[in-house]
């Protein structure tokens, strides 16, 4: 199965991301090891926890659209936010956490980053289904790090302990 993720919707020409499930474990990986050395802002910390939860359940079905995510008037600030978290993840950031080497990570953060690059968010009226209000705060045991790898650890506990999405090494 592979994931795609798009901005604006479906192009006719069929671009966007799209990737392994193997290949979205690591895109959420090294988003997630960037954005919680970053996240300062409710909106901020409810971005790295999309990444820090995602491809968890529901395996072969994680892409999103740009335009799903609820973006607030804020919303330019929120952009700047997520292209510094894929520049931060490109500058390999908390890359020797992980048990493996993502030879393919590089030119899927740079195609994503293109994609964010040009996308123009437009804010939400209302928080959009199945997102939530990312105004508001994340839960506070949402944000607990874990230990070992220094990442928020979720709804589902740090991402680079769970044996189901990390490869042994």
């Amino acid at each position: 199965m592979s994931n795609r993720f798009t901005a604006g919707g479906s192009p006719p020409d069929g671009t966007g991301l799209r990737l392994s499930n193997g290949g979205t474990d690591v895109l959420f990986d090294v988003l997630t090891l960037a954005g919680s050395a970053l996240a300062e802002t409710a909106w901020e910390q409810n971005l790295v926890l999309h990444f820090a939860d995602g491809h968890r359940i529901s395996r072969g079905i994680s892409g999103f659209d740009l335009d799903e995510l609820p973006w607030t008037r804020n919303c330019q600030a929120e952009k700047a936010f997520f292209l510094q978290m894929i520049d931060t993840a490109l500058g390999r950031h908390g890359w020797d956490r992980l048990r493996y080497d993502p030879p393919f990570a590089t030119a899927s953060l740079a195609a994503y980053r293109a994609m964010v690059a040009q996308f123009t968010p437009v804010p939400a009226t209302t928080p959009p289904p199945g997102w939530g209000d990312w105004r508001v705060a994340p839960r506070p045991e949402l944000l607990a790090r874990c230990p070992a790898h220094d990442l928020f650890q979720g709804e589902l506990g740090c991402r680079l302990c769970d044996p189901d999405i990390q490869p042994i090494g």
